[in-house]
């Protein structure tokens, strides 16, 4: 059963507390805003009852004992800038300090109220704003504390005016609805409150999961293995995973334009486009660009519509197909050789022996020559076969191209096919160093060589080129400058016994396909800048020495 590592503890732990410190402070925030907007509404209030002490009469209220009045005005002028400046602090005890907010709001406004002549004054409306935020900001019990205590300090005062003051017009009546209206607005606020901060946790929660979808779904295209491009407004790149870069050989340090980097693409783009606006019902589309299965999507939104590009790398679907082809064909092929091998023996030891044993004319002899020459052309071939169904193991080591390439060439021009002066080695890259087996890579580049000297100009040069492509990818490319190879059989050449020669047997480039993917490298063929071929092996990261290693 897979159980978390202290590696993998610690940044959950500490992702959970960053949440818990956020949500705190989202809570303290959303508590202190309305204490804050409390603490300015009451001190514009103060100010205001405090204004008209000296207003004689007072145009707002109608103030009985003015002395009384004064004092009162000044002591919750004083209280408001008190309670101002303690919400502005944000001191722990967020409870108390509203609670003794309350208290002295509450208070103080039936203060003014007596010192105005009661009830009737109207003041005591004030206390509903008081108890509507205290259900807003405490619980529901200590809300309706404050609102039963409220009441009782309203039925106090008017008992005692009733009692002292022989001109108190406030009726039981006014007391009881303001305070039944007192305790309902506690309840009623409080119950407001709890759905509203229900929706806003629901409303939360919903932002949480579209972000975890969010990343969930850029998680998911950014590690699949087809390629995906999302295209907005004017067929700008919105997004384009890391497969899509590999596939269509794209650096990742830059900003991507289709129209610079992918012209191809762009022109598959406007023709399903034509299409769709031809048919009215949506098709399927699909088109080849250089091994890659393109196909396209449109997302439509309200707001502009997207289009989804996918990219699906078709070579690797063909060489499973020739994998395929040869291993069904691999035990027939092998027993067919050994059986091959015998007869082909006979014919060609009796060839010698006729030739040596008689006397012939010249065309006897010329057809003795035909039957030794096309014997050694099958047991060549019956050679190749064997080694590709034998296979080989391979011994990957450091080897400088730098240095390893010039004694290539000289052992190479030693069997005296070519000069050496035909041969032009270009280092455009200071990255020369790969990890490779050195038997290998002696074979692939004979072939390849063998393949331009027979085919190239002979009156030209011979390059064998070592640089970097876009994708960042050590490449070398050997390029002669013939008559080139047609675009339509390109992707078959490296096809076991596919061959345009009848002196071929089929097997050499596939040979060479097979030995670069024993080493982690592709090989491919191009129509070069000369007109003539150019076969390219390009190295991927694990081919690529970059410590100096060995590794075998």
């Amino acid at each position: 059963m897979p159980t978390l590592t202290s590696n993998s503890i610690r940044p959950e732990i500490d992702r959970r507390r960053n949440s818990i410190r956020s949500e705190d402070f989202q809570q303290r925030k959303t508590n202190w805003t309305p204490v804050r907007l409390l603490s300015i509404y009451r001190l514009v209030l103060a100010a205001i009852f405090f204004s008209q002490s000296f207003i004689s009469p007072s145009p707002l209220v109608d103030i009985v004992d003015l002395t009384f009045y004064s004092w009162t005005s000044l002591a919750f002028l004083i209280l408001a800038l008190i309670w101002i400046v303690a919400s502005a602090i944000e001191r722990r005890g967020f409870q108390s300090q509203v609670s003794l907010q309350i208290y002295s709001d509450t208070i103080l406004i039936i203060l003014l109220m007596h010192a105005c002549g009661g009830v009737s004054s109207g003041l005591g409306m004030l206390l509903i704003i008081s108890v509507a935020v205290t259900g807003l900001l405490t619980q529901q019990t200590l809300a309706i504390l404050f609102a039963s205590l409220a009441a009782l300090g309203l039925l106090a005062e008017h008992i005692y005016s009733v009692t002292n003051i022989p001109s108190y017009s406030g009726t039981s009546t006014q007391v009881g609805i303001l305070g039944a209206s007192l305790i309902a607005t506690a309840i009623v606020t409080h119950k407001l409150m709890l759905r509203a901060r229900s929706s806003e946790q629901l409303i939360q929660q919903r932002e949480r999961d579209v972000a975890m979808l969010s990343a969930l779904n850029q998680e998911i295209i950014e590690n699949m293995e087809a390629g995906v491009i999302v295209l907005g407004h004017k067929d700008t790149i919105r997004h384009i995973n890391r497969a899509a870069r590999e596939l269509l050989h794209l650096p990742i340090d830059r900003a991507i334009s289709l129209q610079r980097d992918c012209p191809q693409l762009l022109e598959a783009l406007g023709a399903w486009r034509q299409i769709m606006e031809r048919k009215s019902t949506h098709t399927a589309f699909t088109r080849e660009i250089d091994n890659l299965q393109v196909s396209f999507r449109e997302l439509h939104r309200e707001d502009q519509p997207n289009t989804m590009i996918f990219l699906n790398d078709i070579s690797s679907i063909r060489d499973s197909m020739r994998q395929a082809k040869l291993a069904s064909l691999g035990q027939l092929t092998a027993s067919i050789a050994h059986e091959i091998r015998n007869p082909l023996g006979a014919i060609s030891y009796a060839a010698e022996l006729l030739k040596e044993g008689h006397k012939f004319d010249e065309a006897d002899q010329r057809m003795i020559e035909i039957i030794n020459q096309h014997t050694l052309r099958i047991n060549h071939i019956i050679e190749d076969i064997l080694n590709i169904s034998r296979g080989s193991e391979t011994a990957r080591t450091r080897i400088d191209l730098k240095s390893w390439l010039p004694t290539f060439v000289d052992n190479y021009c030693q069997s005296g096919l070519v000069p050496t002066d035909r041969f032009r080695l270009n280092f455009e890259s200071e990255r020369t160093a790969l990890l490779f087996d050195t038997g290998h890579l002696n074979q692939i580049l004979t072939n390849l060589c063998t393949n331009a000297c027979v085919h190239g100009d002979p009156d030209k040069p011979i390059t064998i080129r070592v640089f970097v492509d876009s994708a960042v990818v050590l490449c070398l490319e050997i390029a002669d400058q013939g008559p080139g190879i047609n675009n339509d059989i390109l992707e078959q050449i490296f096809e076991p016994f596919y061959t345009t020669s009848h002196q071929g047997s089929g097997l050499g480039l596939y040979i060479v396909a097979q030995l670069c993917e024993l080493n982690n490298a592709s090989i491919s063929a191009r129509i070069n800048q000369y007109n003539g071929a150019s076969f390219i092996l390009r190295m991927t990261s694990t081919s690529i020495d970059t410590d100096n290693q060995q590794t075998s």
